[in-house]
């Protein structure tokens, strides 16, 4: 018998990785053909998708990241494709409705949690994203970091669902 538990937990370890949530970008499907000149299958490659935990006001938070600056992508910080399409679809697709008519802007914010900005830095991303529903309204928080002038700024695209 305890056998058969241990192979069983032994089998979901094996299986985590697999069921593991995707990331907006490959839950999208977003794909191109090419890109100047590179194939790439998936543009989550282009962006370098990753994901990561940190932890904001005493909560962990799961967050996506993205490099639209140094990865193979030659995207040279054009992030309108994550702010307009990406986000949004994957919102929508989860059944939530986005208020545009109160988003809220911080830019510069130099309130934006450490633990989010050493997340970001060891990533190698300028752009994280996260889905805060805990609270009374649920809400999207997009970071963007600008090299250029070290400052972050920060997006909230409050839900309904």
């Amino acid at each position: 018998m305890k056998r058969k538990i241990a192979c069983v937990i032994a089998l979901l370890f094996c299986l985590l990785p697999i069921l593991a949530e995707e990331g907006p970008m490959d839950k999208g499907g977003w794909h191109t053909d090419s890109y100047y000149g590179t194939q790439f299958y998936r543009l989550s490659y282009q962006y370098r998708e990753q994901d990561g935990y940190a932890m904001v006001q005493g909560r962990k938070l799961h967050y996506w990241l993205y490099d639209s600056i140094t990865y193979k992508n030659k995207h040279g910080g054009d992030t309108s494709i994550i702010y307009n399409q990406v986000i949004p679809n994957w919102l929508e697709d989860m059944g939530y409705v986005i208020d545009y008519d109160n988003i809220v802007v911080e830019d510069p914010n130099p309130a934006l949690a450490n633990s989010v900005r050493m997340l970001m830095k060891q990533r190698g991303a300028d752009i994280s994203v996260t889905l805060v529903t805990d609270g009374r309204k649920p809400y999207a928080c997009i970071n963007e970091y600008f090299p250029s002038k070290d400052t972050y700024k920060f997006t909230a695209y409050p839900l309904y669902n």
